[in-house]
Parts: structure tokens; sequence; C-alpha cells
């Protein structure tokens, strides 16, 4: 018995050590669990301090943007909707005259209750909706009503593009031609003259335009200025009627060529000296027109448009 209890003893002092130190790790382990936990409490704490010192939203603006939403979901009668649609092609450069069937908009069914979400709204959906004309001014028509720019609340629900040849009166056409032969001329006229400038050029500075192409687009470069070395006489001028061009394999030789099959033009032309041709409707260029492009034809591009309105019901 004596043996026996200093044992039981010793054995009891060890099994508190043992618990003592199980206790010990776990609480460590614990500990070292809650670390990452801690870090990602603090961070939200942190977080929500930034969103807490914010200042409230200012009562004022926040009814002010109420209201714009407000409005901008009133409802509009049709001719209001269609009026607007109008003033947006117009604005962003489309031909909205019905005379020029570059714009069209079917009249539309009326409206449609539809419920979203806890709400209620009014959907106008126009379909068939057509804008022709250049690349810019009808992707820049597309781009109001698909971005809201105008009506906020319309959606762009469906877009489809082509593209057209422009066929040109019977007037246009023949001043176009006329305008492209002259400027054709002219090129070859440098081109078969060695001319990467043209030396003394009836150009738009010197304020007179002309239809004489015996006498276009320089008439004044004498012979000798032309490189002839010759004991006869070609006339003066790099021209695209009857022009006397002298050989670059012999000096002493020219011959007399046309550039264009006509002496006198209809329209009138000055030309730079890098060969750039300007047309005009009459000699004097204080007083004259000038015309712009000498395409055969001209390339449009055609939108076909749907688009959905939305609004809310007006309170009975």
């Amino acid at each position: 018995m004596r043996n026996l209890l200093p044992r039981i003893g010793r054995m009891a002092f060890l099994v508190i050590i043992g618990v003592c130190l199980i206790i010990y790790i776990g609480v460590g382990i614990v500990y070292l669990q809650q670390g990452p936990k801690q870090k990602n409490l603090q961070e939200q704490i942190n977080k929500t301090a930034v969103i807490v010192q914010k200042p409230l939203p200012d009562m004022k603006k926040l009814q002010a943007e109420y209201e714009a939403v407000q409005q901008a979901l009133a409802p509009m009668s049709i001719p209001e909707v269609l009026e607007v649609i109008v003033d947006i092609a117009e604005k962003n450069g489309i031909d909205v005259d019905p005379s020029s069937g570059r714009f069209h908009i079917p009249p539309p069914p009326g409206p449609q209750a539809k419920k979203i979400g806890e709400g209620t709204y009014q959907i106008l959906s126009i379909g068939g909706i057509k804008a022709q004309g250049d690349y810019e001014s009808v992707m820049a028509f597309i781009s109001d009503l698909d971005s809201g720019k105008t009506l906020e609340t319309m959606l762009l629900r469906r877009v489809e593009l082509n593209q057209i040849e422009i066929k040109f009166g019977e007037e246009e056409t023949a001043r176009r031609a006329e305008f492209r032969a002259v400027i054709a001329a002219v090129r070859d006229m440098m081109a078969a003259n060695g001319l990467s400038q043209i030396p003394h050029p009836i150009d738009y500075e010197g304020g007179v335009a002309t239809n004489d192409m015996s006498a276009f687009p320089d008439i004044t470069t004498t012979a000798a200025e032309k490189g002839y070395t010759g004991s006869d006489t070609p006339k003066s001028g790099y021209v695209l009627y009857e022009h006397d061009r002298i050989l670059a394999d012999n000096t002493t030789t020219f011959e007399t060529e046309s550039y264009i099959d006509q002496t006198v033009t209809q329209y009138y032309y000055t030309c730079e000296a890098d060969g750039t041709v300007r047309q005009f409707d009459g000699p004097d260029l204080t007083t004259a027109t000038e015309y712009f492009g000498s395409e055969e034809y001209e390339v449009e591009t055609v939108a076909i448009l749907s688009v959905d309105l939305y609004s809310k019901p007006a309170q009975g």
C-alpha cells in the first residue's frame, strides 16, 4: 500500500499535465483558426466604415432624380412619339421629306400593357422604321435611339442594314460625266508630259474659270519652257485639246494630240498646280456655284429599325 500511493500520485500528476497540455494545444489551434476570420471581419468593418462615413444623398437631389425617372416614363401619344423620332432623324442628317423616300415610319398599333417585376408598363412597339442616307448619318440616328440619348425609355429591338447604289438624273449624270472626263484628261496630260506640277495653271486663286479646253489648264508656258529646241512654232501651254507635246527623245520635234474630245465644255473649270480640278457653273468665281462629286453613282445606307418605348400607365 505504501508503494502504491506514490505511484498513483505520480500517475495523477502526469494525467493532470497531459490534460493541461491538451487544453493548451486546443486553445492554440482555435486561436490560429480565428486569425483569418478576424482579418476578414476587420476588412468588412473597414469597408463598412468607409460607406458609413460617406454623406447621405441630398434629399432634393434624390427627389429630382425620382421626378426625372417619372417624367421619362410619362405616357406619350403616338403622334408625339413619331414626331420625336422624326426630329432625331432630321437632327442627325437624314432627309425626312416624304418626297425623298429616305425616311418612313409605318403607323404603329396602340401600346400594350406588360407586367415586369412588381410594376406594369405600357410598351409601344414601332417596327419597319426606314432611314436612308450616308453611312455616318444613319449610324448617328441608330446610336441616338439605341443609347436613349433623346428618349431614355426607348429600346432598339432590331436593326437591319443594307447598302444601295443611287443613280442620278439625266442632267446630274451629264455634269458628273463631264467632270470625270476633265479630271482624267488633266491626269493623262500630266503623265504624257512627265509633269508632277503644272507650271502656270488656271487656278482658283486667279478668280476665273474657263470652259475652253484648248487653253486649259495652262496656256502660258512657252514652247521653250516645255523644252522645245527646234525651229518650228509649237503652241504654248499644257492644254487638253490640240496640245503640242514636245517629244522627250527628240526635243526638236513635237506631236499634236488631244486628251479630251471637245474644245468647249458646258461647265467651267480651274486646276491647281498638282492637277486638282474644280468645277463651276460660270467663269466668275466670285458669283459662280461650285459643284462637287464626280462619281458615276453614290452608295447610301438603308436601315430598317424596330423599337419599343416603355412608359408607366397614367394613374386613374
